[in-house]
C-alpha cells in the first residue's frame, strides 16, 4: 500500500482490520470490511498515523485514495467529511463513545500549572505531546524536583487512586497537550475492565522501582530557592540545537548527532529549509501556525527523537525550535573566546524552564580550556559536554556533500 494512501475503498472481497496489543505480538481482530465500505477514515480525520493493521481476507480488489486527492475533494465538497466521520463513528462501541464524551482535551502553554500542591485530586492526565515538570515545595520553602514527564506518561494517578490531595505542583515546561481523565470515568473503566487495575499496578510498580534507583543531586538555581533534583526518566523527544557563534559547523554536528541517535531509534533532523521545502515557503507565516504545529506533532509521533536545528538568527523558525524543545543544546567551538551568542540571549525569554546544556566541540588533538569562563556566562546551563570531533565536522562542505 502506498505511503500516501489515506482511504481504502473495497470494490470486491474483504479486508480484516486488527490492532496489536500494547505488550506482545498478539493482534486483536477489530472488524471485517466488505465491498462498498471504506477503511482508513480515522487517520484522515485526526491527521495521526494509523494504528490499525489492514490485511486482505482473501483475493480482494481495492481503490486507494491518496491524502492529496482526498483534501482536494474536500475543498470542493466539504460535506464528504461528514460521510467519513460517520463511517468511523458507527464502528465505535457505545462504551468508547462514552469515554470519548467524558475525556477532556487540554492545551497548556509553557509555564502554566496543570495543578498545584494540595489541590483536590479528581482526575488524572495523559501527556499527548509536550513536557511537564513535577515539583514539591517543603515547609521551609525548599523545592524538590520530583520528575519530568513526556508523551504517553500518566500524571496524578497516584493521588487520584488513593484519594489524597496533590502532593506536588506540575508545570508545563513547554507548550503541551493533555487528555484529562476524570475520576468517575476511571472508576467506570475499572469496573468494566478489571485488567486496567492490573496494568496500573504494574505501571506504578515500575515507577516506584525507578525512583528507588535514582541518586540525589543538588543543583543551585540563582533565580529560585535551592532545588534538590533527581534525574528523572529521560525521554526527550525534541531537542533544539543552537549555535553559540556563526562559525560553529552546526549542520555537520547535527548530521553526526542524527546518525548516532539513529542507533537508538527513529530520528528526524528538521531545519527551516527542510520545513519550507515540505510545506511551502509561507509556512512560517502566522496564518499557518496551526498547520505547522499539527505537522510537527505528527513528526514527533512518527519518530522517537526530533532534532530541531535553529537558524543563526532569531528567526520565526528559531523561536519555534526553542519553544518546542524538551532540551536545548548550545553548541560552541572550544577554541573560540568564550562569548554569548545572539540567539542564546533569547533562550531564557522563550524557554526559561527548559533544560539547557552546553556542548563544546574540539578538533583532533585539542584539549578543553576556558570551561569556567564559558559556564560563568551561562548560569542557566544545567550541564556541559566536551566533544572531540573528527576533522570532517570542521571541513567546509555544501549541505548536499554533508
Amino acid at each position: 500500500m502506498c505511503a500516501d494512501a489515506a482511504l481504502v475503498y473495497i470494490i470486491a472481497g474483504a479486508l480484516v482490520v486488527s490492532q496489536r496489543v500494547t505488550e506482545g505480538e498478539e493482534e486483536v481482530h477489530m472488524f471485517t470490511a466488505h465491498p462498498g465500505e471504506i477503511v482508513g477514515g480515522l487517520a484522515v480525520l485526526t491527521g495521526e498515523p494509523s494504528f490499525f493493521t489492514i490485511r486482505a481476507k482473501h483475493l480482494t480488489r481495492i481503490a486507494l485514495i491518496s491524502k492529496s486527492t482526498f483534501y482536494t475533494l474536500m475543498k470542493d465538497q466539504p460535506k464528504i467529511v461528514l460521510h467519513i466521520a460517520h463511517s468511523v463513528v458507527r464502528r465505535l462501541s457505545p462504551f468508547v463513545r462514552q469515554v470519548d464524551f467524558a475525556l477532556d482535551w487540554i492545551f497548556m502553554e509553557s509555564g502554566r500549572a496543570i495543578y498545584r500542591q494540595d489541590d483536590e485530586s479528581d482526575s488524572t492526565y495523559i501527556v499527548l505531546s509536550g513536557r511537564l515538570r513535577s515539583v514539591i515545595t517543603h515547609k521551609n520553602g525548599k523545592k524538590e524536583l520530583v520528575g519530568e514527564y513526556g508523551k504517553g506518561d500518566l500524571i496524578g494517578v497516584v493521588e487520584m487512586v488513593t484519594q489524597t490531595k496533590r502532593s506536588t505542583t506540575v508545570i508545563a515546561v513547554r507548550d503541551s497537550e493533555l487528555a484529562k481523565l476524570p475520576e468517575g470515568l476511571f472508576n467506570a473503566i475499572k469496573l468494566r475492565y478489571p485488567i486496567v487495575v492490573t496494568r496500573l499496578i504494574k505501571l506504578l510498580g515500575h515507577r516506584i522501582l525507578g525512583t528507588w534507583k535514582k541518586p540525589a543531586l543538588n543543583i543551585h538555581d540563582t533565580n529560585s530557592p535551592a532545588v534538590d533534583t533527581r534525574p528523572s526518566s529521560v525521554n526527550f523527544s525534541t531537542v533544539a540545537i543552537v549555535a553559540a557563534s556563526d562559525d560553529v559547523p552546526l549542520t555537520a554536528f547535527t548530521y553526526e548527532l542524527n546518525h548516532c541517535l539513529s542507533a537508538i531509534g527513529s530520528t528526524l533532523r528538521l531545519t527551516s529549509d527542510v520545513v519550507r521545502k515540505t510545506l511551502g515557503n509561507s509556512i512560517m507565516d502566522p496564518n499557518n501556525e496551526y498547520r505547522l504545529s499539527n505537522w510537527l506533532a505528527q513528526q514527533e509521533d512518527q519518530h522517537r527523537i526530533s532534532l530541531y536545528q535553529c537558524d543563526l538568527t532569531v528567526s520565526a523558525w528559531t523561536q519555534r525550535c526553542i519553544r518546542q524543545a524538551d532540551c536545548i543544546l548550545i553548541v560552541g567551538l572550544g577554541d573560540n573566546h568564550p562569548s554569548l551568542g545572539k540567539v542564546e540571549k533569547e533562550i531564557e525569554r522563550l524557554a526559561i524552564r527548559t533544560q539547557k546544556e552546553l556542548v563544546l566541540l574540539h578538533r583532533e588533538g585539542g584539549k578543553p580550556k576556558n570551561t569556567i569562563a564559558w559556564l560563568n556566562m551561562r548560569s542557566w546551563v544545567s550541564s556541559h559536554h566536551h566533544i572531540l570531533c573528527p576533522n570532517r565536522v570542521f571541513a567546509r562542505k555544501s549541505v548536499n556533500r554533508i
